[in-house]
């Protein structure tokens, strides 16, 4: 009876000693599936966040482009328009003579009409100290007519350097736009400066319709564009004590408090956190010149809730793999649960990544279509311009090739031979002629030499002998012979070419259609030439003639003529050290006179 309880108590003791073993484990193994949870939600999060961060920076970077191209494009347009009002003679004696009210009047209405056909935001003209003569806006309220801005540092720097740009909110009419200056010189001497205000709200507008937004920051780092209305005129970081004070002088701002955004840097770089805190993705791409920054805003919180989604895909696959390695007698279950859940994560994952090339090729689209259009805006100006300097070689072309043919069917070869000498003549000359085609933008760089006028007169009337012909104009001609000038071939031709197409144009519905053409050299000074192409048209109206080698000055109907073809013949003519007159002959008709410089009879340079 004595080895009973030894017995009892062998087979108890090793019962109560195996539960706390046991339970120990299941802590230990529990605590470490707790954590495998944890770190795979977290590796989940982590790797589906910063995946879809990294893509919305791409997507960014490629609206950024796209974007920067569009404001950079939208401001070039208007980089020429001061430098025009250097051409006109109103301008420059109102800059003479400030203080004459029926000329600034006239150059205020000269001012709006450009204006209109420009589509800038205001047009005006200041003088050496800085007061508005006159203005595109002057008959509205807020014109700056009349208001000192010499403090504007597009004053200052054009003064200068010739040229300006500053943005800023406009004192007298309290509208935020990018001013683009310019100095009008006139025999070397500065006398004002022409001002071109540009409106870039049309871009705000846009981005505020738009997901993501968009701020465009200033040298100082003070937003001067923004998707929200709140966020304009912010300096990102704190102003230093200089930064105040030339703000004080330029006042670009208005009255804007300058409060700083408060955003914070997120570590890691790429993010920020606004007042609100809410974060966002940031990038950014420099723009004209690199004196500004135009600054994209991604918001974090749809790619943050696919993140979230994406780390409880990762918990549960967790969950489930660690429950299949507890459970042996499922294995075959947990291994079938396992594959189904692999399988859902990576029909998510080819979900999501789906999605993303269909974002990236509408942007792409977008930006293909963006840039097309571009181009053929360029091809459409570039049109224009060609078809006005070749449509007259062409003509002629067309009628030696005419020519040519009915020879040949006369089986007068040597002529016909002739003639084909000629077509490959024209042929060659179109293509010295489109290399001129830019001389109004450009200066050439063929080097001026002696021409004969006499040639130079046959060659463009065979130009345009298809017109002559056409309409039956009666051509008389008188050069006084080896006259010789100082000019270049092509565009001494050129130039003889828009005033015969010029005059031609005229003789459209008059009976008597004759065109008298005199060259040699002109009274009272043995160092020029004088070429004087009349024609029996109608007369020139007295308030054209006074503007007619001005921009978009034409009697033409709409659709006929740009109003450069004269300006532009008038830009050669000064090119060789020339000039172009004109006048109306009495009873009727009208005269363009060319004066050249002479060269020698043995051809050399004055």
């Amino acid at each position: 009876m004595t080895d009973l309880p030894s017995l009892v108590n062998t087979r108890e003791r090793p019962e109560v000693g195996s539960v706390a073993p046991h339970s120990a484990r299941w802590l230990v193994r529990g605590a470490m599936a707790l954590v495998l949870v944890v770190a795979a939600s977290w590796l989940g999060y982590a790797s589906a966040f910063y995946r879809g961060l990294g893509e919305l920076h791409a997507a960014a970077q490629q609206r950024l482009a796209v974007e920067v191209a569009r404001l950079d494009g939208h401001l070039s347009r208007f980089e020429y328009l001061p430098s025009l009002l250097e051409t006109s003679s109103d301008v420059l004696r109102l800059l003479g003579d400030p203080i004459d009210p029926a000329l600034q009047h006239a150059v205020s209405l000269y001012l709006k009409s450009i204006n209109l056909l420009a589509g800038a935001d205001n047009l005006y003209v200041l003088s050496v100290s800085g007061e508005a003569l006159a203005a595109a806006d002057f008959d509205q309220p807020g014109t700056p007519v009349g208001m000192n801005l010499s403090y504007r540092p597009y004053m200052s720097e054009a003064l200068a350097g010739g040229r300006g740009a500053f943005f800023g909110v406009g004192i007298t009419s309290a509208r935020a736009g990018y001013y683009l200056s310019y100095a009008l010189k006139q025999g070397g001497l500065t006398r004002g400066v022409a001002v071109v205000k540009v409106n870039l709200e049309s871009f705000e507008r846009e981005w505020s319709d738009r997901a993501n937004d968009l701020v465009l920051v200033d040298g100082r780092g003070v937003t001067i564009l923004a998707s929200k209305d709140d966020w304009r005129f912010r300096p990102i970081a704190a102003l230093s004590p200089e930064a105040r004070d030339d703000i004080v002088r330029s006042k670009p701002y208005g009255n804007s408090s300058l409060k700083p955004l408060g955003w914070t840097y997120l570590p890691g770089g790429g993010r920020v956190s606004a007042e609100d805190g809410s974060t966002y993705s940031i990038d950014e791409r420099w723009l004209n010149g690199n004196q500004w920054r135009l600054v994209l805003l991604g918001d974090e919180r749809p790619m943050r809730q696919t993140a979230i989604a994406i780390a409880g895909f990762s918990g549960l696959a967790s969950v489930a793999a660690l429950l299949a390695l507890g459970l042996l007698e499922q294995r075959r279950r947990v291994i079938k649960q396992r594959l189904a859940n692999q399988a859902a994560l990576q029909a998510a994952n080819d979900s999501l990544e789906i999605r993303v090339q269909e974002r990236t090729a509408e942007l792409r689209s977008a930006q293909d279509e963006l840039v097309h259009a571009g181009k053929l805006a360029a091809l459409g100006q570039m049109s224009a311009g060609i078809v006005h300097e070749l449509n007259q070689p062409l003509a002629a072309l067309q009628t030696a090739a005419d020519n040519a043919i009915l020879l040949v069917d006369r089986g007068k070869v040597d002529d016909a031979r002739g003639n084909l000498t000629r077509i490959g003549e024209l042929v060659r000359r179109l293509g010295r002629l489109t290399g001129q085609l830019r001389v109004f933008a450009y200066k050439s760089n063929s080097p001026l030499g002696a021409v004969s006028v006499e040639h130079a007169l046959a060659e463009s009337l065979t130009i345009v002998a298809a017109r002559i012909k056409e309409n039956s104009v009666e051509i008389s001609t008188s050069t006084e012979p080896g006259l010789r000038v100082v000019a270049d071939q092509i565009r001494l031709e050129q130039l003889l070419c828009n005033i015969l197409a010029n005059a031609l144009d005229a003789l459209e519905g008059v009976e008597q259609k004759s065109i008298s053409i005199r060259a040699g050299r002109e009274e009272g000074q043995s160092a020029r030439a004088r070429i004087a192409i009349s024609n029996s048209g109608p007369p020139i109206a007295p308030e054209v003639v006074q503007h007619m080698f001005e921009p978009f000055v034409t009697t033409k109907p709409a659709g006929k003529g740009l109003g450069l073809g004269l300006m532009l013949s008038n830009h050669i003519a000064r090119s060789f050290g020339g000039e172009l007159q004109a006048r109306n002959l009495a009873p009727s008709g009208a005269e363009f006179v060319v004066l050249l410089p002479l060269a020698d009879s043995a051809g050399n340079l004055p």
